[in-house]
């Protein structure tokens, strides 16, 4: 039996495939299971990462590093194909007012995190871990550790602080925003679907995958390829910016999302369809987030555990919750005295801010209706780019 210990060992393919595959299994399970009406879904990943770290389990950090930039890459360039389309017409009527308040989120949450690091003292690596995982946006955490490979004082320690972060975070980063929810619905005694009937255009219907024509369809496999080359290129290109330590950049969660959204936009070109039917999006966007999160997790699993219960762990999550209910709070409330958005529509905009799929799911759940799916994927695009670029100007700023 000494060859089951084998698959433990760092270092051999089969090992590395085994832990993988333990990690995404476990955590997927987890995260299926229901509290409070609430799951915590793909983020269950994470933690069960942080599980199999904490004893000890890992992968040779060259596969690694692979597994968690692909995971991270295929997770953004299939976000951008499947809501590209309905980006530049979202902005349109409704959809400018609903970015700017889905802008003003993002700036809020800047803003409580630098008041988080001047005033509760928290390093700069980990108070920009606590802004990704607040606002439950993992590949601002992937720019944000992009970021920090490009300082001169980088070392592996340093790299491993934007994950405790985010870890301690993201637990009240997904309630947040459901409790802020149903806050605003008892505050304002919300009739959730005499709302939804009284908009202009009615209920919303859900919004289609792009490009899906009537019965199945086979997915082409070169324009997926074709599309990541060109999202490493352009997320690669440096930028230099006076004052920096280092060029901005779009980096690899940035750059794909761009390429895609540009590229779905464009539909096709010649042969090539850069369009994806639905199941086939589905099945690599999860697996890249699933990647993604295992690594991370099994990254940082060592030193979780003794953070939270010796270290500064619950301090950071008490902070954390901060950036997560103050801005969307602001804005909801912002929304319903002054804009009049109907709750519906408010409660899309607030799971969109946070890029957050388990709240977009509780808020369909509790007005009963698609509007909230349409606010969602209107706000989407935009919030994903800014809040990447600001988790990478966090670090290029504060630290240079």
């Amino acid at each position: 039996m000494g060859w089951i210990g084998g698959l433990f060992e760092r270092g051999s393919v089969a090992g590395s495939v085994f832990v993988l595959g333990l990690a995404a299994a476990l955590g997927l399970a987890l995260g299926s299971v229901r509290v409070f009406r609430v799951r915590l879904g793909i983020a269950g990943v994470l933690f069960s990462g942080l599980l199999l770290g904490h004893f000890g389990l890992g992968l040779e950090p060259h596969v690694m590093a692979f597994a968690r930039e692909f995971g991270l890459i295929l997770f953004v360039y299939t976000v951008g194909i499947q809501v590209g389309p309905r980006f530049v017409s979202s902005l349109r009527r409704e959809g400018l007012r609903l970015n700017l308040m889905a802008a003003a989120i993002v700036g809020l949450g800047v803003g409580m995190t630098l008041l988080i690091i001047a005033v509760g003292r928290v390093e700069v690596p980990v108070a920009a871990g606590m802004f990704s995982g607040a606002t439950t946006n993992t590949p601002s955490l992937g720019a944000i550790q992009d970021a920090l490979r490009d300082l001169p004082a980088y070392t592996d320690d340093l790299g491993q602080l934007p994950a405790l972060g985010y870890a301690v975070a993201y637990p009240f980063g997904i309630m947040g925003i459901i409790l802020t929810m149903v806050l605003v619905r008892a505050v304002f005694h919300v009739d959730a679907a005499k709302e939804d009937s009284a908009m202009p255009d009615g209920p919303a219907p859900a919004p289609n995958e792009p490009g899906d024509p009537p019965g199945p369809r086979m997915p082409q496999i070169i324009p997926v390829f074709l599309g990541i080359i060109l999202g490493v290129l352009v997320g690669s290109w440096p930028v230099p910016i006076p004052g920096l330590p280092a060029p901005l950049r779009l980096g690899l969660a940035g750059g794909p999302l761009v390429v895609a959204i540009v590229l779905s936009r464009i539909g096709r070109i010649g042969p090539l369809d850069w369009h994806m039917p639905a199941g086939a999006n589905f099945v690599l966007r999860e697996l890249g987030i699933v990647l993604f999160l295992a690594c991370v997790g099994l990254k940082s699993g060592d030193r979780f555990v003794a953070t939270l219960l010796e270290g500064e762990g619950f301090h950071w999550m008490a902070l954390a919750s901060l950036i997560t209910f103050v801005p969307i709070a602001l804005v909801a409330v912002a929304g319903r005295l002054v804009w009049r958005v109907p709750f519906p529509q408010l409660c899309g905009l607030l799971a969109g801010s946070m890029t957050d799929p388990p709240a977009l799911a509780f808020a369909t759940s509790i007005t009963g209706s698609e509007t909230p799916s349409v606010a969602y994927a209107t706000v989407y695009p935009l919030t994903m780019l800014l809040r990447i670029l600001a988790g990478q100007a966090l670090i290029l700023i504060l630290m240079g």
